[in-house]
């Protein structure tokens, strides 16, 4: 007579399924974690065990963390190295990080303390001699990598040009992560701008020359950049010069009247709009504003601004733009008292974000002297790909 079946028997024999966890693959993980509303998100998962640190470290999935998630402010970038946002601004963390695993200063670039700063994009930084004698390179601080660029052709003559600041071109998303442009625009001779373009691919620089009908006397105001685009305001005049990186092309068209001598700035949105942000400071009110408008097309063809959004700055501080990218602004605020009695002690200069969707103004850090600054955005180190 055969023994009776234990009760467990059967248990035993049958197949228990894997957990679901383990049925996910890589790609399906990758794609959950894309769908994470923050990086902050992403960076957490990827704490979490073994598996998924491999997922979110996987280079595939860093370049397509990129096109989802736009790179956050880590800092400004300073006369001679990067300084990382203070709490309580919310890229803080991302900033301590970077501070930990980068070289802000720039050390590892080659006859160190002969390079100035002087734009910096998506993790890279754009370094200029100490001579201004045309001697560029490109550094991204985190991989420690460089590139030194040639000099632009027929230099001497370039020298003689007054000229606009050279800034980045980030790659676009058609092109590898590594590929980089940058341009340097002069003024020729009055009326006639030439743009000077350095593509990693070729490794050598191209130029383009274009007239441009603008008073020979006028001068260009710091560049702003977004989606593609960098705009120079004319001064003195109601007129904004663009050129689109990606085509090259030069082009202008008119401001409100009277914006040309007021503290604004105009950049270039998605989609072909434009915001222009304008300061205004009240010496008898001693309070300060930031109103955002856009532009509109109308149907006949003419151009009208409308106004979005007016938004109060903090009440002790004058404000000034110092930089802007396809996302924020940066605001210098001068304290009051400092700027009605410049010899006042143990006054910091503010620097401020504005995000444009929301307008949330955000205090990145405050320096004892006024310096010039530009803001430093990139992906924290953990999330990051070299540049260059």
């Amino acid at each position: 007579m055969a023994s009776p079946e234990l009760p467990g028997a059967k248990r035993n024999n049958v197949l228990v399924p894997p957990s679901p966890l383990l049925r996910l693959n890589d790609d399906l993980l990758a794609d959950i974690f894309l769908r994470l509303p923050t990086l902050a998100d992403v960076g957490r998962a990827a704490t979490t065990c073994a598996s998924f640190r491999r997922v979110v470290a996987d280079s595939t999935f860093l370049r397509r963390l990129r096109s989802v998630h736009p790179a956050p402010l880590l800092g400004l970038l300073l006369f001679s190295s990067v300084h990382p946002a203070e709490p309580p601004h919310p890229s803080a963390p991302y900033a301590r990080a970077l501070q930990r695993a980068a070289d802000l200063s720039f050390s590892f670039v080659p006859c160190a303390g002969r390079w100035i700063p002087i734009d910096a994009r998506d993790g890279r930084v754009l370094l200029e001699s100490e001579t201004m004698g045309g001697d560029f390179a490109v550094c991204d601080p985190v991989s420690r990598r460089y590139l030194f660029l040639p000099r632009i052709p027929g230099h001497p003559a370039a020298q003689r040009c007054r000229r606009l600041e050279p800034f980045l071109v980030p790659a676009s998303n058609e092109e590898p992560e590594t590929s980089l442009r940058v341009v340097c625009v002069a003024e020729r001779k009055p009326g006639q701008l030439v743009a000077f373009v350095f593509s990693s691919d070729t490794g050598r620089w191209g130029s383009l020359t274009v007239d441009v009908s603008v008073p020979p006397s006028c001068k260009f105001s710091w560049s702003s950049y977004g989606f593609g685009s960098c705009y120079w305001k004319v001064t003195g005049s109601n007129k904004l010069l663009g050129l689109d990186t990606r085509s090259m092309v030069f082009s202008s068209f008119d401001i409100p009247s009277g914006y040309g001598q007021q503290d604004s700035v105009v950049v270039e949105a998605a989609e072909g709009r434009f915001r222009m942000f304008t300061l205004h400071n009240s010496m008898i009110s001693a309070a300060s504003y930031l109103v955002h408008a856009v532009r509109v097309i109308r149907e006949e063809g003419n151009n009208l601004w409308q106004v979005k959004r007016r938004v109060r700055l903090p009440s002790q501080y004058i404000f000034s733009f110092a930089d802007a990218t396809d996302k924020h602004l940066l605001l210098r605020g001068i304290p009051w008292n400092l700027h009605l009695e410049p010899s006042t002690p143990g006054a910091d200069i503010g620097y401020f974000s504005v995000e444009f969707e929301s307008m949330q103004v955000e205090k990145i850090c405050g320096i004892r002297n006024l310096l010039y600054a530009k803001l430093y955005t990139g992906f924290p180190p953990s999330l990051s790909l070299p540049s260059i």
